[in-house]
């Protein structure tokens, strides 16, 4: 897709080495600092996440930004549009880089008006702060985490990352990531079959192994929805949409797998998930622009699957009683549905009726 070198664009990214793609690591992922998570919601509009609807990366920001309530705080840039240098920031027109008089088309222009001399690739999704005009983070895992860290004294306090479950949280998200979501993209860009073969063999140990794990508990940690989930979850939204043609990654299909098909669509039908799932934009952003792997931009006919149909007949791992999302402060139940405790839901319920608009997601 191309990258920065010294402040200026070349179209060779440096991806692919001895025919086997290799991601870079971020030079932007360094944690985000106390000061900015304390900040996102006390100063509204300072900060902007910029993230394309084709993305997995960008999606699983999008999901803890809305999960967390940020989304009159934080606004949201939708990168898309043909990839020429990279993500057009506003479908191939101009935009207006907020609190500057400065107009950009390519998402390129954002990173060198944040650090003139930058070197490195330029991806989504983007966490742009307006007031000193740089790029906070371009790490969505660091961006997940400081959008769940962000303080809030009108929601309920609960985590996506309880302290107990810290160690076992990090461990799975590495496997899901190196196994599955990256493994994913190694098989779809391998330019030698040895290294096709071990990124195909990667992805389908994962979805087994995560097939047997939620055939005995019914989220990925328990009975608690956390931060592995909503990482895990992009990925197998992509697979049928993506995934099992473009990539080639064509063992088996979510519909194979049981357990973990109705636990996919256990989180797609909760309460504002499926707005940030848009399956044509996840088509048509990744059958055009990748021409390498498909020359002509054709989209491939979408395998049929219902991700809407009912996930309470779940086998064993469905569990009993009510799901919890994320881990709350003392012993208030936080409802899965909707991420807020009971006494909440009823004020909004309450507001809804008389015409106010409540927030959800």
């Amino acid at each position: 897709m191309g990258m920065l070198i010294a402040g200026r664009w070349r179209d060779d990214d440096r991806v692919i080495q001895d025919g086997a793609y290799q991601r870079p690591p971020s030079h932007l992922g360094q944690p985000v600092p106390t000061g900015v998570v304390k900040s996102l919601r006390a100063d509204p509009d300072r900060y902007h996440l910029i993230t394309s609807l084709s993305c997995p990366w960008s999606h699983r920001a999008m999901r803890v930004r809305a999960l967390k309530r940020l989304t009159t705080d934080i606004p949201l840039h939708l990168a898309g549009g043909a990839r020429v240098q990279g993500y057009a920031v506003n479908a191939g027109a101009s935009w207006r880089v907020p609190r500057t008089d400065r107009a950009i088309v390519h998402l390129h222009e954002l990173y060198e008006l944040s650090a003139p001399t930058y070197t490195g690739r330029v991806t989504v999704p983007v966490l742009w702060d307006s007031k000193r005009r740089r790029i906070i983070s371009n790490e969505s895992a660091r961006i997940m985490r400081a959008s769940d860290a962000a303080p809030s004294a009108a929601l309920p306090d609960y985590t996506l990352v309880p302290a107990d479950l810290t160690g076992a949280i990090g461990r799975l998200n590495r496997q899901i990531h190196e196994r599955l979501s990256n493994a994913a993209y190694r098989a779809g860009f391998a330019e030698r079959q040895d290294a096709y073969d071990a990124a195909v063999a990667d992805v389908f140990a994962t979805m087994d192994h995560l097939e047997r794990r939620l055939a005995a508990q019914r989220y990925l940690h328990g009975a608690v929805i956390t931060e592995s989930d909503w990482r895990l979850f992009p990925s197998l939204a992509r697979l049928d949409a993506i995934y099992h043609v473009l990539f080639r990654c064509s063992r088996r299909r979510p519909v194979d797998y049981p357990v973990l098909w109705a636990y996919a669509r256990d989180l797609f039908t909760r309460m504002g998930v499926a707005e940030t799932v848009d399956f044509a934009a996840i088509r048509k952003g990744s059958y055009q622009n990748d021409r390498k792997t498909n020359p002509f931009g054709l989209v491939a006919v979408a395998p049929d699957a219902d991700w809407r149909a009912p996930a309470r007949a779940r086998p064993v791992g469905s569990g009993q009683g009510r799901a919890t999302l994320g881990r709350p402060a003392g012993d208030r139940p936080v409802h899965a549905d909707t991420g807020l405790t009971a006494r909440v839901c009823r004020r909004l319920l309450r507001a809804n009726r008389r015409g106010a608009q409540a927030f959800f997601c």
